[in-house]
């Protein structure tokens, strides 16, 4: 070939190599066109300005809380470091009855019971009992430790109003009542205490208690105290009738501050009543701190029952069952005490309680 047609070879090749590039280039540029198109409309970009706009309020009430919790656990941290702080070893109980004393004295000072209700988020006023026919509470203003009133309504047909949403499955407290159906073919009473201790396959309520518990380092004494009171109460819950509350202890039978507020159905099985109505009262308060208090709660009661002392003993077909005189202890509301450390982080919940017959000390 020729000089020039080697060059004119040349310039076809480079020639077609640019048409190439700039065909490459628009097809680029028609899709990057189209993909604007779709997602960088006008009502993307005011969707995306929406979103922004709900993240930056959030981002502002997580910062709000976190300074109210920070200011809040330092102001923990200041009654702690106090000089007259019954934490330090040397302090003992007399030095928590009066602190217990003088906090009680400023409450009463500074806490109206007369008050109306604090609205609870989440409470609708239809709210009633899961299972069983709606009972209607007699009106009060103000919770009360009087015995509920036979007159109207009979005494076994009165269940506390409970907030709980049994139609989720996302209850933590009181898993069984959310399949009721499962556990109302159970017995009144558990055939063994071996249920509750250790489980079973013959009866689901008493299985469910046990699983429940097993969340909590507690020792046996108060895991067959609990889980029995526990229940039977909700035997009464889920099938109300005088047989099933004639079987609850009389400290653990609904008192009337308990109709006066509706209230998640674990704070029922609090063993003294006076503990029960000032925490259903400011539920509103310890909502949140929950898993703390049950906690903290789950280690400090105690049943006044001797350590290594055994809890069952054998019958007469060599079963084993509860010995007579622990079932009579945990079925007694003198039975059980709470140790000075949730007293001391909780005074407001012992309220109008007699420190010296709940409190107990671990030797």
């Amino acid at each position: 070939m020729s000089s020039k047609e080697k060059k004119r070879l040349r310039d076809r090749r480079s020639q077609q190599t640019l048409r190439e590039k700039k065909l490459r280039h628009a097809a680029q540029l028609e899709e990057r066109v189209a993909y604007c198109e779709q997602h960088h409309s006008d009502q993307g970009v005011q969707r995306l300005l929406q979103v922004i706009n709900g993240l930056r309020q959030q981002n502002e009430t997580l910062l709000t809380r976190q300074k109210s919790l920070k200011s809040l656990v330092n102001s923990w941290e200041t009654e702690l470091d106090e000089p007259g702080s019954v934490n330090g070893p040397s302090h003992g109980l007399s030095s928590l009855y009066e602190e217990i004393n003088d906090r009680e004295a400023q409450l009463a000072l500074q806490t109206n019971f007369n008050e109306s209700i604090p609205p609870q988020h989440g409470i609708n006023s239809h709210l009633n009992t899961p299972i069983s026919a709606a009972s209607t509470p007699p009106n009060m203003q103000s919770p009360s430790l009087e015995p509920l009133s036979a007159e109207i309504t009979p005494l076994w047909k009165q269940i506390p109003p409970h907030t709980d949403d049994f139609n989720t499955r996302t209850m933590i407290s009181c898993p069984w009542l959310v399949d009721p159906e499962l556990i109302l073919p159970c017995p009144d009473t558990p055939n063994s205490p071996l249920d509750l201790l250790y489980g079973t396959k013959t009866n689901a309520l008493a299985d469910m208690i046990h699983t429940a518990l097993q969340r909590r380092p507690i020792r046996d004494p108060e895991r067959l105290g609990t889980g029995w009171l526990t229940y039977h109460f909700s035997r009464w819950v889920i099938a109300p009738s005088p047989e099933t509350y004639a079987r609850l202890p009389v400290f653990l039978q609904p008192v009337q501050g308990q109709m006066a507020i509706p209230h998640p159905l674990v704070l029922d099985f609090m063993p003294w009543p006076r503990m029960r109505l000032n925490l259903i009262r400011r539920w509103h308060l310890y909502a949140k701190d929950r898993d703390y208090l049950f906690g903290l709660l789950a280690c400090c009661v105690k049943l006044r029952w001797p350590w290594n002392e055994k809890i069952l003993e054998r019958d007469e077909r060599n079963e084993l069952c509860i010995k007579k005189a622990f079932y009579e202890l945990f079925t007694s509301e003198s039975g059980w005490g709470l140790t000075p450390d949730f007293i001391r982080r909780y005074p407001d919940l012992v309220e109008g309680m007699d420190i010296n017959q709940i409190v107990i000390e671990l030797l």
